[in-house]
């Protein structure tokens, strides 16, 4: 049996070193620096004096082992100025002992050839190699985040700076950099990727916040050859970088969709070095993108709070001046909660083309809305006659916006999204010429749309137009049917303040490019009686092909009538949310819905079983179910999603949010009639009873 040890100096056993691990208890701090590296080091050089004598010489493998060797030789030098961090450390270098080298604890009881083969030497050091890169990884990443009250000494630098050059060695770097090369032919997609080097590190993107600052800057700006239009290339865009594996998708749930991305550490690192190599973004000694201007070459700033505090906006506060020929092409809010501007900063920027001070994560939530000192700044946007994008999204205090902006016929984007105190959108708004997407959802004290929106042609996304009451002061407003004659108009949402407008929806069926539609009550007028909304005697739908129809609050028993005159052959998505809704009926021109995507919630009165709701959803993929209590027997998991093919024993499941009474009352449905399902449920019914 082999000696326990507790001495540092005392020699430990391999073995024993492994049943430690093994007994669950935590390693102690010095026993990585005096016996395991050192052991993982000797057994390095027993394999290169191995491979020395091999007659199968290979120089690659040679090459890997001197670079494992010095990797670790450099964690165990850092090892002693990193105490603090031994917990986080113990987790790595434990999987690195009992997954990589497991060999090694084995030569004690085990009997080995005298010589390895150049293959299994091979596989162990891929073993190895991606054990000690994840170390690597770990500890040039924010994972291993040190206390507050640590203060890193000299030496701690010295291993940051040697974690910085074996990253720059590493292979994601010169694969990114293959990449970044293959992309050269189209300039403008090197640039589209540099731009994720300005996120923190696992930080969730809104994909649509990228491609938006990609048209403020003119990367996607299309041709008139081009079929798709410039956010289209950008969507397109993204596709081809998450099939290339540079990001990938973050899921809400089990939605078959994402609107959510996210990159690796080590491919951000990887970009983020191609940033600086191409002086795309200035960074500071930290890493961190910076708001510093007082370089020439610095086109684009950030605003960034870090671990050391909020960004620098001196250069944008006080005293900032800049040069005649100056080149400010962007200013972007990564994550700064409290902004400070003055005019005069603002005003000097005549070259910015993206001015991004808002949140851009895909809700605003009141917690995350951005602080402002004062909305005075904004008079400073009158010089900006190159701006494309303006983002003041979830800023409070905003309450107008300034007349002069109205004077900046570049723009394409304004995104006004959770400005929650804005009271009215100026009534020139009209002579914005080029502006294709307007977001003012969320902005519940706007009392009116004004006229000069119907004059917006190349409008292609309205999010958040009011039906309602003009204000007191008798100005003409614009109407839902004045937008009608936008051809390029596909997605628009909706919000109806006041019931007496609500026929206003008639129009509808009128708008002859939608693909997405959104329309929302506020949740006052859910008293108004049940019944059908209008009196309409048209009875054919209309020629607009939706995709995608939502439904917030619907304070009717039973779809409307301008509902049934839309063309809804196409209908993909159907979200339901809110309402007196007791009963969704078949589409007119259509037998069954050809809807893939379904999402109910809050709906109290909807009453189905999901034997019927199949008959009539013939084509779903996944349904989402959240508190809709007459909705019963539908096989959702405890989030309330169903996705289609996943399923037990060969029938769909039915999950722990199926209710007791669910199942009871299920049982006597008179819609329900095959055996199969008369067995499925009657085994629910014995499992309760037990």
């Amino acid at each position: 049996m082999s000696k326990q040890t507790s001495s540092p100096n005392s020699s430990f056993e391999p073995l024993d070193l492994l049943s430690f691990l093994k007994s669950g208890r935590t390693t102690p701090f010095h026993i990585f620096i005096d016996f395991v590296i050192p052991q993982f080091l000797g057994q390095l050089s027993k394999r290169k004096q191995q491979l020395s004598i091999s007659t199968q010489k290979d120089s690659d493998l040679e090459e890997r082992l001197n670079k494992i060797e010095n990797r670790l030789t450099a964690m165990k030098n850092a090892c002693g100025t990193l105490k603090e961090w031994e917990d986080k450390f113990n987790e790595g270098f434990k999987d690195l002992i009992l997954k990589s080298l497991d060999d090694a604890f084995k030569e004690k009881t085990e009997e080995l050839e005298n010589s390895i083969g150049v293959k299994i030497l091979e596989e162990r050091l891929d073993g190895a190699w991606k054990v000690v890169s994840m170390l690597t990884n770990q500890l040039s990443s924010g994972n291993l985040e040190s206390r507050s009250s640590f203060k890193p000494s000299r030496f701690a630098k010295k291993f940051e700076l040697n974690i910085e050059n074996m990253m720059s060695e590493s292979s994601t770097l010169k694969e990114i950099q293959e990449v970044y090369n293959g992309l050269g032919v189209d300039k403008w997609k090197q640039n589209c990727l540099l731009c994720f080097s300005v996120f923190p590190q696992n930080a969730v993107i809104k994909k649509k916040a990228l491609v938006h600052w990609w048209v403020g800057e003119g990367f996607l700006s299309n041709t008139s050859r081009e079929k798709n239009t410039a956010e289209e290339k950008g969507n397109d865009l993204l596709e081809e970088f998450i099939a290339r594996g540079i990001i990938e998708c973050v899921p809400k749930k089990r939605r078959p969709s994402s609107v959510l991305c996210k990159m690796h550490p080590l491919i951000r690192y990887a970009v983020i070095q191609l940033a600086k190599e191409n002086e795309f973004i200035g960074f500071d000694r930290n890493g961190n993108p910076t708001a510093d201007f007082s370089e020439k070459k610095n086109k684009r700033g950030f605003l960034v709070t870090t671990e050391e505090g909020s960004s620098k906006l001196r250069e944008l506060t006080y005293g900032f001046r800049l040069k005649q020929e100056n080149i400010v092409r962007t200013l972007f809010n990564v994550n700064e909660p409290y902004i400070d501007l003055r005019e005069h900063s603002l005003s000097q920027m005549t070259s910015m083309r993206v001015l991004q001070l808002g949140r851009f994560q895909d809700r605003v939530k009141q917690a995350d809305a951005v602080e402002v000192f004062d909305t005075e700044f904004l008079k400073g946007l009158k010089k900006m006659k190159h701006l494309r994008y303006l983002s003041l999204r979830g800023i409070s205090r905003v309450r107008e916006l300034p007349v002069e902006i109205c004077k900046l016929t570049e723009l394409i984007i304004v995104d006004l999204h959770g400005c929650k105190y804005l009271e009215k959108l100026p009534e020139g708004i009209g002579s914005l010429k080029n502006l294709t997407r307007l977001d003012i959802s969320g902005c519940y004290l706007i009392s009116h749309m004004p006229v000069g929106l119907s004059k917006l042609s190349k409008l292609q996304v309205l999010h958040g137009f009011l039906i309602g009451k003009p204000g007191r002061d008798g100005q003409d407003f614009c109407n839902l049917v004045a937008l009608a004659n936008l051809k390029y108009l596909k997605k628009l949402s909706i919000y109806v303040r006041s019931k007496e407008l609500a026929p206003q929806l008639n129009h509808l069926s009128e708008f002859k490019n939608l693909v997405s539609l959104s329309v929302a009550w506020a949740e006052k007028e859910q008293r108004i009686e049940q019944g059908n909304s209008t009196n309409t005697t048209t009875t054919s739908p209309g020629s607009s092909s939706l995709a995608k129809l939502e439904l917030r609050y619907l304070p009717y028993s039973e779809m409307p009538d301008w509902v049934k005159l839309l063309n809804l052959e196409k209908l993909k998505k159907l979200y339901v949310r809110g309402g007196k809704l007791s009963q969704i009926l078949h589409p007119v021109g259509c037998e069954k819905w050809k809807v893939s995507i379904l999402r109910l919630e809050l709906l109290s009165e909807l009453q189905m079983d999901w034997r019927q709701l199949r008959a009539l959803f013939p084509e779903l993929r996944y349904v989402q179910k959240v508190r809709c209590p007459k909705l019963i027997l539908f096989p959702c998991d405890e989030n309330g999603e169903w996705v289609n093919g996943e399923c037990v024993s060969g029938r769909e499941a039915d999950t722990p949010e199926m209710t007791s009474e669910d199942k009871l009352d299920s049982f006597s449905c008179p819609s329900i009639c095959d055996f199969d399902h008369l067995k499925f449920i009657c085994k629910n019914y014995i499992t309760l009873r037990i």
